[in-house]
């Protein structure tokens, strides 16, 4: 898949939107997602139209409410977003407007949430 700069119409990095009332999980999904431009926001701050404005590839939420925000606001675009259940230690992806449970018994490791999101924005002949 061949992303373009929305500006410049030059090849660019996939943009990732990080939504986070955690600002810690913002850093870190900057660290570990080396392959994308990574832009952290605070969550719980009109999500839907923060989201339907910036029109990321992908989407990091830690919150339920900004998570189902995130659902409202991709609406029919086949956006995958992942929620990261901080306190609850889960992973759950949108995709093709359903939830799935994600991990390996490990929580959401950094490892897990890199792999999940570079699988998503990358695999070739994936839905």
């Amino acid at each position: 898949m061949k992303l373009l700069d929305r500006a410049r119409g030059e090849s660019a990095r996939p943009l990732v939107a990080v939504l986070c009332s955690v600002p810690l999980l913002g850093e870190a999904m900057d660290s570990v997602l080396e392959f994308a431009d990574v832009r952290s926001f605070n969550g719980r701050r009109d999500t839907v139209g923060l989201l339907r404005w910036l029109k990321p590839d992908a989407i990091v939420v830690d919150s339920a409410e900004d998570a189902h925000d995130a659902m409202k606001a991709t609406g029919d675009r086949d956006v995958p977003v992942l929620h990261i259940g901080v306190r609850d230690r889960t992973l759950r992806l949108l995709r093709n407007g359903e939830w799935e449970a994600i991990g390996n018994g490990d929580g959401p490791t950094p490892e897990v949430i890199r792999n999940v999101l570079a699988g998503c924005l990358f695999a070739r002949g994936a839905s």
